[in-house]
């Protein structure tokens, strides 16, 4: 036995033979040597580790800058978004994870490693290499006496994958090696682990420095074609003709819209005055202020302008447009309507055509018959109006008298019912209806983001399009339904969400039509019939999804081939109907810009003298002469429900029901009931008897029992429209509770709502369907579980009389106590407590469930729940219940709560427990509970290794920092945490500046750097702390990276008359103009290359999955919370590299980074996934996903002109490079 220590000066070699021997690495603690250790990955003969970072330190290398901290990162440490990261053993260098600053946000960071200098001795040097694919500037260099001999960069990637230097021509020469990290933009970061020296050529792509890149000239096309031009470059399957119907040439500039009244003849309009945001440069958060706040608009001049546009009292330049004969050669369109300022949709209806027109939704009439509107009706106003491209709009009439719209999600407002006064608040991207009489209106659908395609099919079902996709390209659009979308304002707090029913992505974030080819002959043929055509103006092309939703829930779809595509870029398809000659009529906005925030507003490329409407005609067809509906006689009307176009089949039914045609009630009974008839035209005839409001007990009968789903949907629909007695009514609907189909269950719950009165029978049916939850949102059960309990308890929450009166009944005995419960909350707080408390007796001597503990909670209105649930919650043993209320207490928390549980806490401060007095001071912080701040301080100076308490107690003691001033100064002036210390100086800092502004140096070097952010937003609340952020920032303390416009907003607020504030934001918009600066100029430099002709798809590719798959989609491939990208072969080259170099500059509403401040003030950002009682879910670069407790949020919000994509992701490229990535996204059509 025996030992030995071997040390090498130089880069010496020594070989070893040896038999049962353990090596033990010592270090040597001379300047600048580097410390070899055995290695954690398995080595090769003759190979040498030379560094895998297991030490946890960097010994032996110079460390320079912020990006890689003050030692290697753990690989435990990595955030989760990162995934995984391929590195070996327990640490790597990650300049992303090591750096300081907020989570998500690190890559602003940079730094500089460098070895000490060794001598090479081998041939190759192989190392993990992951992260920017900045060439030098994320990279690993070797160098030479300041000469870089060798380079690799990441692939923006953060796994690592192997790389190698061949070495072979240095051997003997002294060097050393770099990992750098330049870059403060996205996928500015640099992992690195295990650098081996080795004899064995790598099994990997040599990594080679990049050749010099050749400048080309920009060719970017700036005419329009003309339509004869474009003609030509359209591509339609064999058999169909695509022929023009009218262009700029006869007055059509922008058609946003299109629709035939009943004589055939084709309404559009013009859009040039599109897009006329009132605040067009306002950031995303200026945008929500705008949105929220109706007096902050009325004090915008531009706002009262647009609005009094909207509004009629100024005249617009737009046009309501017919053209007589779409049928027949381009003519001249006839001007019905002028004045106007973007009508975005219009319905024909009797002598006039109701207008969605901003903020008001209008009826205009014609009430001289001389074509052309002249009396003005406003039959809703309110609408929000603050975004140009999400207002209302796609009117479409429907069954029992109503119209239909959709609203898009950055538009806010109480909208009023000008005939009734009463308001309804339409918030975000909902659906709703009015009626044709105007007294009547209600929101019907909440969420996806813009709903550009909304229609009725002539089965009588819904479906819509949302116009990023999503999964939903073609959704099942059924009244009352729920989805997630910006804002998640539901209807109801309850309602559940459909889950995307589409695995595909139709590609475009723009989708922005939507039509069906229902005709059932002398259109197109039957290959093309029952499907859904999405007009897609960012691809340029029409394409087709096969959508069926099953009788079970579950939905059958398939993206099929495209049916138009087109060579003209212009291409803008933006709405689509199927006319009165069977073939599909597209509105071309026809312009080189559609997106509405890819470029300003007044961007002078906005194409505002173009616009066409095409017609997409089947050869083979032979189209039926087009009926003037107005003027054909009543008795002809029945007849044309047989049509095979679906036009003509609607138009019968309005005639029928617009002339109050009841003499026509047994012929349309007829066909009603004649089961040799297709289903569309007994439902269209159906539709007719309900408009005249014509009951046939035996034939609604018969439709009830029908085969045929559909019609057996609208016969439940039409029943609760048709003079038929609650008895009947419920004698007819009872048996549906044993239905399969699932459309039509929940069609029963939404006619039990609609009807207007209510029996214990129907009360009983609606009651029947309030059955035990489901587990899942899955389609095809569990989610349609969920809809009837919402569909139910909403159409319950219309008769709370009857409900209160049911619930006592013996009929109710016979539901089950599930159902009950259920069903009561559709009650008043004073109904739902009477409720409650019949069932007190036999729960109130047994521990409280969550469930019944809740309830009760949201019951503490009413003095008997107080009285009755007080003596529980003080009784010794109910320490469980104050454990309960911090885990629900976003749901819960109350005045009254917060007093009835007061002497529980106070008990268990005093237990000496010490997890009771914790769990006691966090409900005394999160429940607000008062009075026990006495308590807490005596407990503290005991508490110093108890982080909860401290922080909950500091928080409690800050509600009234006078009575504790020296309590919370001996909190600063020992280590209790940073979450205690940032709130004890917060609220110091309101009470007592001067002992503030004494201690706050210290705090602040005392907190991680990462808690500096959430420091100095605590702090600018007061005017003192305010103060004391800009001391702090003049002292450097505080770094002025830390400065945004949030906090510069706040800053401001408090400390008016302070011209550091002033100084503050001048240096924001220098750092802004710079940012643009820089923008500009490498938009300079890379424009060029996008003419450039030969390029490398497979590099582009490679750039395109790492940079913008991590964010983004394409064909349903990649992270997908940022729009989908497929199409974007259509976007112009220097709108697509303007916002990849400043995404800052036109931000996409809610693509607006999202930063939550914790209460230790750290900050975490990035896009809002979703936000509720629970807490926030932020998603970020990669693709990971964090959720936040509400519990650990102290703030969180929008950050003013910041978008969730960062700046500065294709900086570092090579014009090379970037023609690369181009090119490639030049293949995504």
């Amino acid at each position: 036995k025996g030992r030995f220590a071997l040390q090498l000066h130089s880069g010496g070699i020594c070989q070893i033979a040896y038999k049962e021997i353990t090596l033990k690495p010592l270090t040597y603690d001379g300047p600048g040597v580097p410390t070899l250790k055995a290695a954690n990955t398995p080595l090769a003969k003759d190979e040498v580790m030379f560094a895998d970072f297991e030490s946890g330190t960097y010994d032996g290398w110079t460390v320079a800058g912020n990006a890689f901290g003050k030692a290697p990162v753990k690989i435990s440490d990595i955030p989760s978004y990162q995934g995984d990261v391929n590195a070996r053993g327990s640490y790597c260098v990650n300049s992303h994870a090591s750096a300081l600053g907020e989570l998500g946000q690190r890559d602003r960071a940079t730094g500089l490693l460098t070895s000490a200098p060794f001598t090479v001795t081998h041939t190759y040097i192989r190392f993990l290499i992951g992260g920017g694919a900045h060439a030098n500037q994320t990279c690993v260099n070797l160098i030479s006496e300041g000469q870089q001999l060798h380079t690799a960069s990441g692939s923006s990637n953060n796994k690592m994958a192997e790389a190698y230097f061949d070495v072979s021509k240095h051997k003997g020469k002294t060097v050393q090696l770099q990992i750098v990290d330049k870059v403060s933009g996205g996928w500015g970061n640099i992992g690195v682990d295990d650098i081996v020296f080795t004899n064995a050529k790598p099994k990997v792509a040599k990594v080679r420095k990049p050749a010099r890149r050749k400048k080309k000239t920009q060719s970017e096309r700036t005419k329009a074609w003309t339509p004869e031009a474009q003609l030509r470059g359209f591509t339609v399957p064999e058999g169909f003709v695509v022929e023009l119907v009218a262009s700029e040439k006869d007055g059509v500039i922008n058609p946003i819209d299109l629709t035939f009244d009943d004589a055939g003849r084709l309404w559009t309009n013009t859009a040039g005055m599109y897009p006329l945001d009132p605040n067009p440069k306002a950031s995303w958060g200026e945008t929500l202020k705008y949105m929220d706040n109706p007096d902050m608009q009325w004090a915008d001049e531009r706002f009262r302008t647009i609005k009094e546009m909207y509004q009629g009292k100024q005249n617009g330049t737009d046009k309501i447009l017919i053209i007589e004969d779409p049928t027949s050669a381009p003519k001249p369109a006839t001007v019905w309507a002028d004045g106007m300022t973007i009508p975005q949709s219009f319905l024909p209806y009797k002598n006039g055509a109701f207008i969605a027109h901003g903020s008001e939704m209008l009826f205009l009439e014609d009430t001289d018959n001389d074509g052309k509107a002249d009396k003005w009706n406003t039959v809703l106003s309110g609408f929000g109006y603050t975004d140009t491209h999400t207002m209302s709009h796609l009117l479409v009439r429907a069954p029992g008298g109503w119209v239909h719209y959709a609203h898009g999600a950055l538009n806010k407002g109480n909208v009023v019912t000008v005939k009734t006064g009463e308001t309804d608040r339409v918030d975000y991207a909902k659906t709703g209806r009015f009626s044709l009489d105007g007294g009547a209106h209600d929101v019907l659908v909440a969420g996806l983001n813009n709903i550009w395609g909304h229609t009725l099919r002539g089965n009588g079902q819904w479906f819509g399009s949302e116009a990023n996709d999503h999964g939903h390209s073609v959704t099942p659009m059924e009244p009352g339904t729920g989805y997630k979308g910006i804002g998640n304002a539901k209807i109801r707090s309850y309602q559940p969400q459909l889950t995307p029913p589409h695995k595909f992505r139709v590609g475009g974030t723009g989708l922005s039509g939507l039509a069906f080819a229902d005709d059932t002959a002398e259109g197109f043929p039957a290959k093309w019939r029952d499907l859904a055509f999405l007009a897609n103006p960012i691809s340029c092309k029409i394409n087709v999804v096969r959508v069926v939703r099953n009788p079970d829930g579950t939905v059958t779809s398939e993206l099929l081939e495209d049916f138009l595509d087109s060579k003209d870029d212009w291409f803008r398809p933006v709405n689509m109907q199927f006319g009165p000659d069977g073939c599909l009529y597209v509105a071309d906005f026809y312009n080189k810009i559609i997106s509405h925030n890819e470029v300003a507003r007044e961007h002078p490329d906005r194409d505002k003298t173009h616009g066409r409407i095409w017609r997409i005609r089947y050869t083979g067809a032979k189209p039926p002469k087009t009926i003037n509906f107005y003027t054909l006689p009543a008795e002809q009307l029945p007849a044309q429900l047989k049509s095979p176009i679906l036009w003509a089949k609607r138009a019968a039914w309005h005639q029928i029901v617009d002339r109050s045609a009841k003499q026509l009630a047994p012929a349309v009974a007829a066909i009603c009931g004649d089961e040799s008839q297709d289903e569309t035209t007994r439902i269209l005839a159906l539709w007719s008897l309900e408009g005249l409001k014509h009951y046939d007990g035996a034939l609604m009968r018969s439709l009830l029992i029908s085969p045929l789903g559909d019609l057996r949907r609208e016969a439940v629909r039409a029943m609760g429209n048709m003079p038929v007695q609650p008895a009947e009514l419920a004698a007819r609907l009872t048996p549906f509770l044993a239905e399969k189909n699932v459309m039509v269950r929940s069609q029963v719950l939404r006619t039990l709502a609609d009807y207007g009165k209510a029996s214990p029978a129907l009360i009983d049916l609606a009651v029947g369907f309030c059955l035990p939850d489901s587990k899942s949102q899955n389609l095809g059960g569990d989610y349609e579980r969920k809809f009837e309990r919402y569909l139910a308890r909403m159409a319950l929450e219309k008769y709370p009389r009857e409900l209160d009166q049911y619930l006592s009944s013996a009929l109710a005995a016979k539901q089950p106590t599930s159902h009950l419960e259920w069903a009561a909350k559709a009650l008043s707080i004073e109904a739902r407590a009477k409720a409650f408390l019949a069932t007190w007796p036999t729960i109130k001597d047994k521990p409280l469930s969550a469930e019944h503990f809740i309830t009760a909670c949201g019951l503490l209105r009413s003095p008997q729940v107080v009285t009755a649930l007080t003596p529980v919650l003080a009784a010794n043993g109910s320490e469980y219940l104050v454990t309960m209320a911090n885990e629900h207490f976003a749901q819960i928390a109350s005045p009254q709560l917060a007093k009835m549980l007061k002497p529980a806490c106070l008990r268990m401060l005093t237990s000496g427990d010490a997890d009771q007095a914790r769990t006691a001071a966090i409900a005394a912080d999160r429940l607000t509970i008062d009075g026990l701040d006495a308590a807490m301080a005596g407990l503290l100076p005991g508490k110093g290794n108890d982080p909860a308490f401290t922080a909950a107690a500091v928080h409690v003691l800050a509600r009234a920092p006078t009575a504790h001033l020296e309590t919370i100064k001996s909190v600063l002036a020992a280590d209790r945490g940073a979450a205690a210390h940032i709130a004890a100086l917060a609220a110091l800092a309101a009470v007592d500046a001067e002992s503030a502004k004494l201690l706050a140096p210290k705090v602040a070097k005392g907190l991680p750097a990462a808690s500096h952010a959430g420091l100095a937003h605590r702090l600018s609340g007061s005017t003192a702390g305010a103060r004391l952020v800009l001391d702090l920032l003049d002292a450097g303390t505080l770094s002025k990276a830390l400065v945004d416009r949030t906090l510069v907003a706040r800053v401001a607020a408090s400390t008016k008359g302070d011209q550091r504030t002033a100084g503050l934001l001048q240096d924001l918009q220098a750092a802004r103009a710079a940012q643009v600066k820089e923008a500009h100029k490498n938009l300079a430099r890379f424009l060029p290359a996008a003419a450039k002709k030969n390029t490398n798809l497979a590099t582009g590719g490679a750039l395109f999955t790492g940079l913008c798959l991590s964010c983004h989609s394409v064909g349903g491939k990649g992270a997908g919370f940022a729009p989908a990208l497929d199409g974007s072969a259509h976007r112009n080259s220097e709108h697509l590299l303007t916002a990849i170099l400043d995404p800052d500059a036109a931000i996409e509403g809610n693509y607006t980074a999202y930063r939550v401040f914790k209460h230790d003030g750290s900050a975490v950002q990035g896009y809002l996934a979703r936000e509720d009682a629970s807490g926030v879910a932020l998603r970020f670069m990669g693709g990971g996903e964090m959720v936040i407790s509400r519990a650990d949020i102290a703030s969180s919000g929008f950050r003013s002109g910041r978008s969730v994509m960062p700046a500065g992701l294709i900086d570092a490229f090579s014009p090379e490079q970037v023609a690369d990535l181009l090119a490639f996204i030049r293949t995504l059509k």
